[in-house]
Order: C-alpha cells, then structure tokens, then sequence
C-alpha cells in the first residue's frame, strides 16, 4: 500500500515536471545545439504545446523555430524548405519583417548549395570555375536568378591561398547584403552564440511599452526600443510580459527582464 502511495506520488511529480510549460528562454535559447531525434522530437513537441499560450504576434517565431532546430539537427531539406521559404516571404509589422530577414539569411545559404551544385558541374567539364554566375544560371531554377532580397547574387574567383595564378579554381559566393556569407554547413559547424549583458527595464512611452537597454554599470542606456528598432545589431522583435525576443543575424533568442 505505502508502495502504491510512493509511485503514485512519483508519477504525479513526473506528470507535473512534462505538463511544466517551457519559458520563452527555453523556446528561443541563445545557445542552440544539433539534437539526436529523439531530443529534437521532444523539443519540436514543446514548442508545440507551448504554442497555444504565445501571444498571437510571437507563434510565427515559434514555428520558425522549429525549422531551425531541424536545419541545425541535420534534418533532410524536403521536411522544412517549404516552411523556411514561407517564413523569408512573410510581410507586415517588425515581428514579421524580423523573423523574415533572419529567415532569408538561412534561405540565401540553402540556395547557395544549389548554385554550388551547378558550379560543380560546370567544373567537371571545364577543368575551371566560370568567371561569371551568367555561365550556369540557364541551369538553376527562376527562384534562383537572385537572392533572397531579390539582388543579384555576389560571386568572384578566387584562387586558392599561395597560388594566385590559379584563380579559376575556387570561388567566392554571397549575397549583396552579406557578401561573405558563411556557407550552410559551415555556419552549422561553427555557429556563434549572440552574448548579451544589457540591463533591461520596461518603460511606458506614449501608451506602449518600450525596454531600456543600458550596458552594465552605465549611467546613460544604450537605446530606448519598441518592436523593429536595433541595439548592438539585434533587433527586437516582440515584447512579451517580463521578456522579449531578440534577433540575431541568424536566429531568434529570448531574453527575461
């Protein structure tokens, strides 16, 4: 009987910790990592359950989320381009136009992979890269004639470190807004967390709420936003009660106050 009463309590502290809901902080972690499929599920299915008590203008972040957790884990391109796209398209307020640079960030290097492919194949029979992108854009996809932002896409030779005469044999590939732009796998392999140490405070400033960003020990703040505006190249993105949500070049993070 004492057993039955133990198990029952351990079962109920096990039901308590899985029904917890995840903080924005857990949703939007700065520091993300590759998980194994069994990790990445029940993450994917977190973010789920916490959907339904996000704020409306903040769920378009949370569904990016999850495909950028799939691109992060190795997950095929067929489960989550589609999604990724949807998301470089989006339009409206800061939220949106946010969520859809960082998205085009990522869509401009899956891209790449595919102009890459293309080059390859002009190498096999050339023995050379071209000198010009015009050489291989009969053989991608319209949706590849420019970058994500709609501008042409920035390429150059550029020879190997030691034998300058050799320039036909590698290549530089960017979009005009980030003309180096790491490459997918690379900007996987060698990801840079964004590391912050603002002192936030909530102001009210004509009927809507702002955060004040000061660096530590500061007696002047850094900036004083609402939705849209930037602060040591982040740009905020939501205001949520005691948090708010951040974006980096590449990615979404929450951070409390």
């Amino acid at each position: 009987m004492a057993f039955a009463r133990v198990s029952a309590l351990v079962i109920a502290v096990l039901a308590a910790g899985v029904l917890r809901a995840a903080t924005p902080v857990e949703l939007w972690p700065a520091r993300v990592q590759a998980l194994d499929a069994d990790k990445l599920k029940s993450q994917l299915g977190v973010i789920d359950a916490a959907m339904a008590t996000l704020p409306e203008t903040a769920r378009p972040a949370a569904q990016f989320q999850k495909v950028f957790l799939q691109m992060l884990s190795g997950v095929p391109q067929g489960t989550w381009r589609v999604e990724l796209e949807k998301h470089a398209q989006r339009a409206g307020g800061a939220a949106s136009q946010a969520l859809s640079e960082v998205a085009k960030v990522w869509l401009a290097r899956v891209q790449m992979q595919d102009l890459d492919a293309a080059l390859r194949r002009y190498y096999r029979f050339n023995v050379r890269f071209p000198d010009t992108l015009s050489a291989v854009m009969k053989d991608v996809p319209a949706s590849l004639q420019n970058d994500p932002w709609g501008q042409p896409w920035m390429y150059q030779l550029k020879a190997p470190a030691g034998f300058p005469k050799q320039k036909d044999q590698r290549y530089q590939l960017g979009t005009s807004r980030f003309p180096q732009l790491a490459p997918f796998a690379e900007a996987i392999r060698k990801r840079t967390p964004p590391s912050v140490t603002w002192q936030i405070t909530s102001r009210a400033i004509g009927g809507s709420t702002a955060l004040e960003f000061r660096a530590p020990n500061s007696p002047a703040p850094l900036a004083i936003l609402q939705p849209g505006g930037t602060v040591g190249g982040f740009v905020l993105v939501f205001i949520g009660n005691l948090w708010a949500l951040m974006a980096a070049q590449d990615q979404l993070f929450a951070i409390a106050f």
